[in-house]
């Protein structure tokens, strides 16, 4: 049997065979949809943050800096090291000696200079510490040493204490260009 188009039976298009879901089905296949895209969002942040994590222990600084957004994060960087060195900034009232300002414009070239994903790379080794890879954690000391959620929709936050006893590491992360990106650090002071 042939089709009015002249090809064989087995290879005449039938759009009986291909249809879209029926009208019942439509709201289920959406909402299947819409729960599969809320879980793939939720753990983005999770597998972000694995990905920076193995390019950390692998020394990769090109996957490194795709995480990264170096303009947020020098900013960032500027304010807690004039911060820890000079102190809080002056009112607006007052004008800054001569010694901060100095400084202030120090610091800040330092950083628009030499913030470099090597250099991310270096500091994150120093933190960590040499030993940190060997040392095996149970689930439970991860736990207890691990924070992490959404701030907002875009936002996300995940803290670690390296040493115990201190303040946590925060890691402030921001989803934008389709990726998630740390756009600041929190350091835990000295004391």
């Amino acid at each position: 049997m042939r089709d009015p188009a002249g090809l064989p039976f087995e290879f005449a298009a039938f759009s009986g065979r291909m249809t879209w879901p029926s009208a019942k089905r439509t709201p289920h296949v959406l909402g299947a949809l819409l729960v599969a895209l809320t879980c793939i969002y939720a753990l983005s942040p999770y597998l972000a943050l694995w990905s920076i994590s193995s390019a950390l222990r692998s020394h990769d600084t090109m996957s490194l800096a795709q995480h990264i957004d170096w303009s947020a994060l020098s900013t960032n960087l500027k304010a807690e090291a004039i911060d820890a060195l000079i102190g809080p900034p002056p009112a607006a009232d007052d004008l800054p000696d001569f010694g901060s300002s100095f400084a202030t414009g120090a610091v800040s070239h330092a950083i628009d200079t030499h913030l470099t994903p090597e250099l991310m790379m270096t500091m994150a080794s120093q933190m960590v510490g040499t030993a940190a890879p060997t040392r095996s954690y149970s689930i439970k000391s991860l736990y207890e040493r691990l924070s992490a959620h959404f701030t907002s929709p875009t936002r996300f936050d995940a803290g670690m204490v390296m040493t115990p006893g201190q303040k946590p590491t925060i890691v402030h992360m921001k989803f934008e260009q389709w990726r998630w990106k740390i756009t600041s650090l929190d350091l835990p002071k000295a004391i």
